[in-house]
């Protein structure tokens, strides 16, 4: 298999000290079971070459995997770009991995070339974008998912374990509170950070999570914003924003339930995780209440300070053997997905089997049209916007 990654940011090397890097330490470790030939990174600058090269060299030293990586920049003129780059070699997948409002450009550019694709949450800023990914992917014949890695969580696989027996009875409400460092907008996405939001950026994992654990559909959106510290350091964004969601179960249009979703990305960057979240389930009959930054594993470091770590959603873990390997949620969900395309450019499984079991870009249309209702209520000095048939 050979392998195309757009993008060589945080989540793919792992550079500025934020992590290892989800993509290439996935894909290294995957290429442990399957044959991945090689993975071609691209991205804009010259410059993130030796980047990639230094994150490649340190994850296969670290795994004991072999992963032939290389870099290729490339321009803006990304049809034109994509097309020459599957000229010369012929991809078997490619990974999205760019700033918010690159998603469509170069999703659409990869499944005009006829190539199975994964991005990065969310698939894109608006519904008709998302709409229009989804139609040329189903023309194709092609398989498109999303990385939504809370899908693969324990935690969240249990609450939905619940959710389906009726354990809360009728359910009345969630609430999630979500927010990350100042260093996120400020430094490591500052040269886009203005071109997005933090309930677009961040939020919408906890959308596509509540779809995924109750299968009721969102059918109204209101949100408000607070701003002041980002756009005080010349990044025009909000600091937070406060969306309210109704939802409604398809086979019964009476059985709704609300969804209370707070997010900022202005907390200090001394605090204890990059991420801090937490939801709640209430129902009838009970509540769920999940904190997913305390997952029980606290250091104290002179140098450090207190740190909150959740070895769950990806880190380099021993084996059973005691070789470090790439584990945890954040790797299951690329794995799954070359795993899935193996199987499909193999012809062990046609790509519309595994609709309704993952992620796909049709499921995506839930989670973009409450992104696309929230910018526009944003916009709109937090009025009211209905969602109809998002799927």
């Amino acid at each position: 298999m050979k392998v195309l990654v757009i993008g060589a940011g945080m989540y793919v090397t792992g550079r500025d000290g934020t992590g290892p890097g989800t993509v290439l330490s996935s894909l290294a470790q995957t290429s442990k079971a399957l044959p991945i030939e090689e993975v071609t990174v691209v991205a804009t600058s010259p410059a993130n070459a030796a980047t990639v090269d230094a994150a490649a060299a340190r994850i296969n030293a670290t795994i004991g995997s072999d992963l032939k990586v290389r870099y290729r920049a490339i321009a803006r003129t990304v049809d034109d770009e994509i097309a020459a780059l599957c000229s010369d070699a012929r991809y078997d997948c490619a990974i999205v991995s760019v700033p918010d409002h690159l998603h469509f450009a170069y999703a659409r550019a990869i499944l005009r070339q006829a190539m199975h694709c994964l991005v990065v949450k969310p698939l894109t800023p608006t519904l008709a974008e998302a709409r229009e990914l989804e139609r040329i992917r189903a023309e194709n014949g092609l398989y498109g998912v999303v990385e939504f890695h809370k899908r693969w969580d324990a935690t969240n696989l249990w609450v939905r374990r619940e959710l389906e027996s009726r354990t809360l009875g009728k359910l009345l409400y969630f609430t999630v509170e979500y927010s990350q460092r100042i260093t996120i907008p400020w430094t490591t996405f500052r040269s886009w950070s203005s071109r997005t939001n933090i309930f677009q950026y961040l939020g919408v994992h906890y959308v596509d999570l509540i779809w995924f654990l109750t299968r009721c559909v969102p059918i109204r959106a209101m949100a408000v914003g607070t701003e002041g510290t980002l756009r005080r350091h010349g990044i025009d964004t909000w600091d937070s924003v406060h969306a309210t969601v109704i939802w409604q179960n398809p086979a019964d249009k009476a059985d709704r339930f609300v969804s209370q979703i707070s997010v900022n990305w202005i907390d200090p960057a001394c605090s204890s995780a990059m991420s801090d979240q937490k939801f709640s389930v209430i129902g009838t009959r009970g509540r769920i209440q999940c904190d997913q930054k305390n997952r029980g594993l606290e250091v104290v470091h002179e140098d450090l300070g207190i740190q909150q770590i959740n070895p769950y959603f990806s880190d380099y873990l021993p084996d059973v053997d005691g070789q470090l390997a790439f584990r945890g949620y954040g790797h299951e969900s690329i794995d799954q997905f070359v795993r899935d395309v193996f199987d499909v450019v193999s012809r062990r499984v046609d790509a519309a089997e595994l609709r309704g079991n993952r992620p796909t870009m049709r499921e995506a249309l839930v989670s973009t049209a409450v992104v696309d209702a929230v910018n526009q209520s944003l916009a709109e000095n937090s009025s009211w916007k209905d969602m109809r048939d998002p799927v």
